[in-house]
């Protein structure tokens, strides 16, 4: 009889500690995608922690808050009596008006317009966030242009200015077959064990490397670092003016951001915003 108790079933245990389980896993990788690169680098560069991708990452967040939010409402359900409680005067047993519970939601208030309000020290959260996430963004990290991963092979030759057939002769010397050049770089690299990277380092040679951080096309240096204001005193337009056609188009911008930020902030190439702003003078 002792040992059938130990081995009972307890629907109120299970449900806790699923509950628990499911706020440690919601917030382990609620840290873990803190700290995370922003995607255009941990795709370029394959980035890993404990062996998992920022998309596997990612994944395991929405999983865990899946889970942690219908095992929550499992313990709501079967503490119901309890939690109503919290909401009686201790003296009339009525609903009432209690400070615990008016406390937690005027602290909650608190958050939620901090927040949206950017007050210290809400603002200060989320602005550690873009530090730590830009601390990532080094150079010799940096893909050629944003999300280079998902051009095909012939479209990231055009973009840095590299011969198409000699890259495909780099990639073929080193083992890797390449049956057309529309193949997407990232399937590519994935198919090969390399990170996508890895793969453009061998694909465009050290000459290439150079061209494309340098500006052969708009992506890594060049003209996608110039400020706006720069490119359109170099252009001859006026930057107000560029600035109201952007605006209108739902592209966020200002004067002295770069073509690279302004690209990578509306998900796109900078080439792609250059042929729009070229596209409306």
């Amino acid at each position: 009889m002792d040992r059938t108790k130990k081995m009972s079933f307890s629907a109120r245990g299970f449900v806790s500690v699923a509950t628990t389980l499911g706020f440690v896993g919601l917030v382990l990788t609620g840290v873990v995608l803190y700290v995370t690169p922003p995607g255009r680098i941990a795709n370029w560069t394959g980035w890993r922690l404990v062996w998992l991708t920022k998309e596997q990452w990612g994944a395991l967040h929405i999983c865990f808050a899946a889970g942690f939010l219908v095992a929550a409402g499992f313990h709501i359900y079967l503490n119901w009596r309890p939690l109503l409680n919290y909401f009686k005067s201790r003296l009339t047993r009525h609903f009432a008006l209690r400070g615990d519970w008016v406390l937690a939601l005027v602290l909650f208030g608190v958050f939620w317009v901090g927040t949206l309000a950017e007050i210290p020290p809400f603002s200060s959260l989320v602005a550690l966030n873009e530090t730590i996430k830009n601390s990532w963004d080094e150079e010799d990290v940096r893909a050629p242009m944003p999300h280079a991963e998902l051009l095909t092979l012939a479209e990231l030759a055009a973009e840095v200015g590299a011969d198409l057939d000699a890259v495909i002769a780099r990639l073929r010397a080193k083992g890797i077959a390449v049956e057309s050049a529309a193949i997407v770089v990232g399937d590519l690299a994935q198919a090969h064990g390399l990170t996508p990277r890895a793969l453009y380092d061998i694909a465009v040679g050290p000459a290439g490397r150079e061209r494309g951080r340098g500006g052969g096309g708009m992506g890594g240096g060049g003209m996608g670092r110039k400020t706006l204001a720069r490119f359109c005193a170099d252009e001859g337009r006026d930057v107000g003016v560029v600035l109201e056609q952007l605006r209108a188009g739902g592209i966020e911008a200002t004067a002295e951001m770069t073509l690279r930020e302004i690209a990578e902030d509306n998900d796109m190439r900078p080439s792609d915003l250059a042929e729009i702003m070229k596209a409306e003078w």
